[in-house]
């Protein structure tokens, strides 16, 4: 089978996979990329994955919610898809159509209704449900739309049973209603076809002709072309030619020239029933696909013949059901086939072919080997099962043995095929069976025998193969010798040990262009090159299968093993070992079957599908059962290149043979659409699609959610990969692979982005992603205004307990200012009292005391009365103190100082000692109460009169300084005194401790050289 020759592989979309009903009236691609099928049983939303149902309401009740349908799993692979949404208004004669605006619209039996993507539900425009007649009534199309005329605003819709309909594009208005020409109407005759090309309507109601409605001036012209039979269908080839497709004729009109050509054809079912045309489609070579009531035909315009005849739609089918209504390209250049009665086809040029190779038996297709002959039959080895032969184009023929009749193989087992000439194939059979096929009669001739002639020990033989050389010899296997076979001289066959592997069983053979011969081995390869006696070891690692060996251009060597790929250089060492783990993509190292294509890429065969790899630059792609596998594992032995550059691989499930040159990257990329989410695991509700919604907001305690997108790109939706990432909650892509959903939890609040990207099945990622902003708001507790009025509202409490305490402040202290006040006053009052009445009295007695002493004479006399005078001058100076303390006035830090000088000054000068009083250059303005001053007074005058009494000192320093704290340093140049003798002093270093313990402050003694008494008060 050439390139040329290769056929059409289609995939199938069915009520097994979700479609409303089997039989298909009309396909349509929407804006975001969903395909709508129009059946019989409703409209449905395609998105590679899962249909999507519309249909009409039957039951005469209204029920909240009507329109929003449920949610199910409707397929094998996952897919979930929104089922019995009840939003159509007619119930049969579907018909979809794109407006300019990329509305789609859908007519039905009971008018026009536009689809509201925001709602995803349709809205009707044209309510019509009356009937022209019986047969419009029972007839499957009521309205179709021809097109618009964007100039007038105006929307053709052609009705069949009674002529066409210029609506107002917008609100849907009837303008007019064109009714058939005067003479069809009083005969009786509707159009049978309609198609509106720019200002022109074609019109068809007999054989032979052709009108054309003018759409500006209503003018009519009519165009006699023979060939027009019945059965039309007719669209344009391009601006200048129709092509008109009725039953036995294809018409190319040009409407420029008015000229036309008749290509005539005679295409009959199995039943002889002549081929009726239903629908017609450019595919993307430019070439007119024609379906009817058998199939489609292809039609080749540069060439002016049909090159193709399609007429079954199933690999598996001869002939399927093939009654094709309608064809539709889609943006990727898929070609959608709606059947009547078997679902949608969809071929893609795109996709890599596979063509698949299985019998319809009822047994298996275990393939063990494979090979195309040179008449292009292909010849398929099986296990246990014999030969399998198929045609030229892939179609089976024949199974030997077949069901019936004795086998003509000596064993089940075919193992492996090899060409002798264009007649006759070798075959070698597993337990030891060898012999020449004959692909014209059918005939095996068994040479076994020459085989058991050598008188070679049973061997074990899992592996058979059979290898013709250039030089005639074929080379075949047995155990763990290498035989060859040859044409005697006398006729029959000669066999004879080319060499023994001792030990070894033999796997695979192979022979490159130069002579040199390899054997692979179930434990290591031998190399014999050409001009050597012997077979040199080519070291593998311990347990390595040698299952299949060949040579690149570059004389590289390749060897196909149970662990992998090895490439050996010239010098049979090893340069390269494609395996799992040095090369993740390819994901698989048992191998099987090693071929280069004709671009010396390599292919492997293995258990998880086939790898191809391009050693320049070790990309590795690997195709499974979802590209058009026979399945996932393949088989030793079952690989073969034809002469035409097509690789044949078998399986467990039958052959694979397809042409590599042919195979072109998908350019289409895929766009990704969100389909929906859900919150906390339920649907999120909202009146806009989530397909349309470009953000959301949740609830803050609404942070789990789930995100179901689907790429739309249908060439090969099975392998369309995605990545997602969640911006603010993923670093990095997330590669999903096939799987559609992502899934979150306990997502902070903030605002997310979330992006999803896919590629095809070429891996052609689309850049852009698709997004959807998600917010997920705050709690309350935690909003700038929340925070903002409790701010306030502390700012008020603090303001009201400030409030409390301050007034509170404000009561105490002026409750002590008055208690302060009152005690000053009465301070004041004491110390006037003492002033005026024992300051009057202490100073009468005085006076008294000295009168009396100088009236008498005698000296002896007046001791008492001096020591009364005294005693009375102490208490003077004593209660002058006690009215220093005592009298407010004097509360401060300053007076303190200047009255403690005052007194220093008196009384070192009456001691006849020299003193120095340093003060600050400032002093604070501090308050000090009466005890406080008196204490620190108290304090200082006992530390001088210990420096009078006991100190024998001629100079005191007294100084000042205010820091935290106020320190008074009191030092002499006494003589000092002993710790030991302290009791000399009495208890005046005691009261000084007990005075300064009362203020808060402490005193410091010491004595060397002198005495230095230190007075540390704290002043707040």
């Amino acid at each position: 089978m050439s390139a040329q020759d290769k056929p059409y592989i289609f995939d199938s979309y069915g009520v097994n996979e979700g479609l409303s009903q089997n039989s298909v009236y009309d396909i349509l691609e929407d804006n975001q990329g969903f395909m709508w099928i129009a059946t019989h049983d409703g409209i449905n939303r395609f998105d590679g994955y899962g249909f999507n149902e519309y249909r009409f309401n039957p039951s005469l009740q209204e029920r909240a919610g009507q329109g929003k349908g449920n949610l199910v799993v409707r397929n094998n692979n996952g897919g979930r898809a929104l089922i019995n949404r009840f939003a159509l208004k007619g119930y049969k004669g579907y018909s979809l159509y794109r407006n300019r605006r990329h509305q789609l619209i859908l007519t039905h039996n009971y008018g026009i209704s536009l689809y509201d993507e925001y709602k995803n539900s349709f809205e009707s425009m044209l309510e019509d449900t009356t009937y022209e007649n019986n047969g419009e009534r029972d007839s499957g199309i009521k309205f179709r739309i021809l097109g618009e005329d964007s100039v007038h605003h105006n929307l053709w819709v052609w009705r069949p049973a009674k002529g066409l309909y210029v609506l107002d594009d917008s609100t849907y208005a009837k303008k007019k209603v064109i009714l058939y020409p005067k003479p069809m109407l009083q005969r009786g005759i509707a159009a049978s076809a309609v198609y509106k090309d720019g200002n022109t309507i074609w019109m068809n109601f007999e054989a032979g002709e052709l009108l054309a409605m003018n759409t500006q001036n209503m003018r009519l012209t009519t165009y006699c072309l023979p060939g027009i039979t019945s059965h039309i269908v007719l669209r344009n080839l391009n601006k200048d030619t129709l092509i008109i497709a009725s039953k036995g004729h294809l018409v190319i009109f040009n409407k420029k020239l008015n000229k036309y050509s008749d290509l005539s054809f005679d295409q009959r079912d199995p039943k002889d029933a002549n081929f009726v045309p239903l629908c017609l489609e450019l595919d993307h070579n430019g070439n007119i696909w024609i379906g009817g009531t058998d199939g489609v035909m292809i039609y080749n315009v540069k060439r002016n013949e049909i090159v193709n005849r399609i007429v079954s739609f199933n690999g598996s089918e001869t002939r399927s059901w093939n009654v094709v209504t309608y064809l539709y390209r889609d943006a990727a250049d898929n070609m959608w086939v709606g059947t009547d009665g078997d679902g949608i086809k969809k071929y893609s040029p795109n996709k890599k072919v596979f063509n698949l190779y299985r019998s319809p038996a009822i047994t298996h297709n275990m393939v063990r080997a494979v090979y195309k002959h040179d008449d292009g039959k292909l010849y398929v080895g099986l296990l246990n099962d014999g030969l399998d032969i198929y045609e030229k184009g892939g179609k089976f023929m024949e199974r030997i043995p077949g069901d019936e009749g004795k086998s003509i193989f000596p064993a089940k087992n075919l193992n492996a095929i090899c060409r002798e000439d264009f007649e006759h194939l070798w075959f070698h059979f597993s337990d030891m069976h060898i012999g020449l096929f004959n692909v014209h009669t059918r005939r095996f001739e068994d040479l076994t025998k020459y085989m058991k002639v050598t008188g070679l020990p049973p061997q074990e033989d899992i592996y058979p193969f059979v290898f013709k050389r250039t030089s005639g010899e074929v080379y075949f296997n047995y155990g763990s010798y290498l035989l060859q076979m040859v044409r005697g001289e006398r006729g029959g066959y000669k066999v004879a040990i080319v060499h023994e592997f001792p030990d070894e069983i033999l796997t695979t053979y192979y022979e490159d262009y130069l002579g040199n011969k390899y054997v692979g081995t179930k434990v290591a390869a031998y190399v014999k090159k050409v001009g050597s006696a012997r077979w040199d070891l080519i070291t593998l690692p311990p347990g390595t299968i040698v299952k299949s060996i060949t040579k690149r251009a570059s004389k590289e060597l390749l060897l196909a093993t149970s662990k992998g790929l090895f490439i050996l250089d010239d010098d049979n060492l090893r340069k390269k070992h494609y395996n799992s783990y040095d090369y993740p993509a390819l994901i698989n190292d048992y191998l099987y079957g090693v071929l280069l294509d004709e671009k010396d890429r390599i292919w492997v065969s293995h258990n998880k599908g086939l790898s191809q790899i391009n050693p320049a630059n070790d990309e590795i792609t690997t195709y499974n059962y979802e590209d058009g596998l026979q399945s996932n594992e393949f088989n030793t032995g079952a690989f073969f290149k034809s002469v035409d550059g097509e690789l044949f691989f078998g399986g467990i499930r039958g052959s694979n043979g397809f042409y590599p040159k042919d195979f072109r990257n998908n350019p289409s990329k895929p766009k990704v659409v969100i389909m929906r989410m859900e919150v906390l695991d339920k649907p999120y509700e909202s009146d806009t699609a989530l397909s349309l919604l470009r953000r959301i907001e949740l609830p803050y305690n609404h942070n789990t959610i789930a995100i179901e997108f689907v790429p739309l790109e249908y060439t090969n939706p099975l392998k369309n990969k995605v990545q997602y990432k969640l911006d603010g909650a993923d670093e990095d892509w997330v590669q999903a692979g096939a799987f559609r959903m992502a899934r979150y939890t306990n997502l902070r609040p903030g605002t997310y982005t979330f992006n999803v990207r896919a590629s095809n099945n070429d891996d052609i990622w689309n850049s852009t992603p698709t997004t959807l902003e998600i917010t997920i708001r705050i709690p309350f507790w935690q909003s700038l205004w929340f925070r903002f009025l409790l701010l306030l509202l502390l700012l008020g409490v603090a303001y009201y307990f400030s409030t409390l305490y301050l007034d509170y402040k404000i009561r105490h202290e002026k409750l002590k200012l008055e208690k302060e006040q009152a005690v000053d006053q009465e301070r004041a009052r004491i110390s006037s009292d003492m002033h005026d009445d024992l300051g009057s009295g202490l100073s009468t007695i005085r006076l008294l005391s000295e009168i009396a002493k100088r009236k008498i004479t005698d000296t002896s006399q007046t001791k008492e009365l001096e020591r009364i005078s005294e005693a009375a001058g102490e208490l003077v100076d004593k209660m002058s103190e006690i009215i220093w303390a005592m009298n407010s006035s004097n509360d401060s830090l300053e007076n303190l100082i200047a009255y403690m000088r005052s007194f220093a000054a008196d009384f070192l000068e009456h001691a006849h000692i020299t003193h120095q009083f340093y003060i600050p250059e400032s002093i604070p303005n501090i308050k000090l109460s009466g005890g406080t001053r008196r204490n620190i007074y108290l304090a200082v005058k006992e530390s001088l009169h210990n420096v009078v009494k006991h100190a024998q000192a001629s100079e005191v320093v007294i100084q000042i300084e205010m820091h935290k704290n106020m320190t008074i340093m009191i030092k002499d140049n006494g003589k000092g005194f002993d710790q030991e003798k302290v009791r000399l002093f009495g208890n005046g270093l005691k009261n000084i401790q007990k005075r300064m313990q009362a203020v808060g402050g402490h005193a410091d003694i010491t004595s060397h050289h002198g005495t230095i008494v230190l007075l540390d008060i704290p002043l707040i």
